[in-house]
């Protein structure tokens, strides 16, 4: 695992400034904002030799030190910080759904910084995020052809996943219909995004669904919100699965020994 690069972290910055009181954030509170979203790991979790920074935050002030935002003219220096300029909200309003679906959704740290690296080198409208489709209306995006392709995204996979008429959750073997009828069980099942998936103006939908059915898990909401909460990346996934597999619940009737 390498260090984050200053490049991997401008538009991470500049969708914390974009987030703060009129474009102003300092850098201070960019690098716990950061910290908080993207869950460093490895390395850049460390501890540099006699000083009080981690690598990554290291790397934060050194778009301070470096003048890194300012050169590209993506935002001015300001007080302790930074303050975002038009050609700054311009960049970042060219990747905002991208970045949202990032930051969000607490992708593996080492997932979301190659994510950063392809985002930042597409170009203008080169990047369609591709939704996780989870807890009805939880996750709303403002591109209509976006939403569909979520939804066809999310029926092919169920179609993949599916044996002999049934679906169940790949970590916990729940089953929505067996426990609730057809009723009221069906259609309830969740799909959680291994990793980040994109899609590319020169790439069809089709060439996109090979490579996300690798990267798409089926879960019963109750799992989802466990991967996600304990920031279970594709590192630990199998792991996670595993566990669950051969885990045994506890019986809390019963007085702890």
């Amino acid at each position: 695992m390498s260090e984050i690069t200053e490049k991997q972290l401008v538009l991470p910055a500049l969708y914390m400034m974009a987030k703060s009181d009129n474009g102003f954030i300092s850098t201070s509170d960019l690098i716990s904002q950061l910290t908080t979203v993207m869950h460093p790991t490895g390395i850049d979790a460390q501890i540099l030799a006699k000083r009080k920074d981690t690598h990554f935050s290291q790397k934060v002030r050194n778009l301070k030190s470096h003048d890194t935002l300012v050169k590209l003219e993506y935002a001015t220096d300001y007080e302790n910080g930074f303050k975002l300029t038009q050609k700054g909200y311009e960049y970042l309003d060219l990747h905002k759904e991208a970045i949202d679906y990032l930051l969000q959704d607490e992708f593996n740290y080492e997932d979301v910084k190659t994510a950063f690296d392809d985002i930042s080198s597409s170009g203008k409208n080169k990047v369609l995020p591709i939704k996780e489709v989870i807890s009805e209306g939880r996750l709303v995006t403002r591109n209509v052809q976006v939403r569909e392709r979520s939804t066809r995204l999310r029926d092919i996979a169920i179609e993949h996943f599916t044996s002999n008429g049934v679906i169940s959750c790949h970590c916990c073997g729940f089953n929505f219909p067996i426990f609730y009828g057809l009723k009221y069980g069906k259609n309830c099942i969740e799909i959680h995004h291994v990793k980040p998936i994109f899609q590319y103006e020169e790439n069809t939908f089709e060439q996109v669904v090979e490579n996300a059915l690798e990267n798409l898990l089926p879960v019963c909401p109750n799992c989802h919100r466990v991967i996600h909460k304990n920031h279970i990346g594709s590192e630990s996934m199998s792991l996670f699965i595993n566990e669950m597999k051969t885990h045994t619940p506890l019986n809390l009737s019963q007085p702890a020994r």
